[in-house]
């Protein structure tokens, strides 16, 4: 019997052959509505490859790999643009390959959606844990975090979460084309843009556990970017209201 899938899990890769092949197959058995679309950056460590050969009997798991490292804000997003050529699926979400995203919080973020357009599993609410990050870590992505709220007014506490679900008329709205940012920050301009156009935004709490503690997605050059990113942003916004 054939089953007409409703959600697509974006899962964006580089160098992830030592934990990928758990991710999918533990997001498999949490959400048995979805397909998995990996979207590997031509890994020197061949995960692509790995993926493919794993699950090649798998109509569930479908494989991109990408000529050159364009950075996981662009890997989702190409994710999410084939996504949306199948009518059939309504949820879109994405997730890291590393099991910092716990796929066993998979069901509480898509039963959050059907009361919010966009659900964000969030590192800072009352019931949020953050495991064996640095004190310099946790600075690190709390001023981010309070950069982008207090200058662009999105209503999260965890702008940087890189686990999140949305409606499929929410990717609808969105102008991927005018995201020029490749590192996280390209969730901050996917987040804008929602947020102007009114969508509602629900979190739920996780557990953090990254693999790597040493390991740090906000490292200078994309505190830089972000930096810099969020001022373009709050200064096209305050332009389009003088014209």
């Amino acid at each position: 019997m054939k089953t007409n899938y409703e959600q697509i899990i974006v899962i964006p890769t580089y160098n992830a052959k030592a934990g990928v092949i758990k991710v999918i197959s533990q997001v498999l058995k949490k959400a048995p509505k979805a397909k998995v679309t990996v979207v590997d950056d031509n890994s020197p460590d061949k995960t692509g490859e790995l993926v493919k050969d794993k699950f090649s009997l798998n109509s569930r798991v479908n494989v991109i790999i990408r000529k050159n490292k364009g950075g996981r804000g662009s890997a989702v997003v190409e994710g999410f643009k084939r996504g949306l050529k199948n009518k059939k699926i309504n949820l879109f979400i994405e997730m890291d390959s590393d099991l910092v995203h716990d796929p066993n919080d998979l069901p509480r973020l898509i039963d959050k959606s059907k009361k919010y357009d966009v659900v964000v599993a969030s590192r800072y609410l009352l019931k949020s844990q953050i495991i064996k990050w640095s004190i310099k870590r946790k600075v690190l992505s709390r001023l981010a975090n309070l950069w982008i709220k207090l200058m662009l007014g999105i209503s999260l506490s965890d702008n940087t979460s890189g686990f999140r679900c949305y409606k499929r008329n929410v990717l609808e709205n969105i102008n991927f084309d005018s995201i020029s940012s490749k590192g996280f920050i390209v969730l901050t301009e996917i987040a804008y843009q929602i947020y102007k156009k009114g969508f509602r935004f629900g979190e739920i709490p996780i557990n953090f556990k990254p693999v790597d503690i040493n390991r740090s997605n906000l490292n200078i050059k994309e505190l830089k970017e972000a930096f810099s990113a969020v001022l373009r942003l709050k200064m096209k916004s305050l332009l389009l209201k003088l014209i």
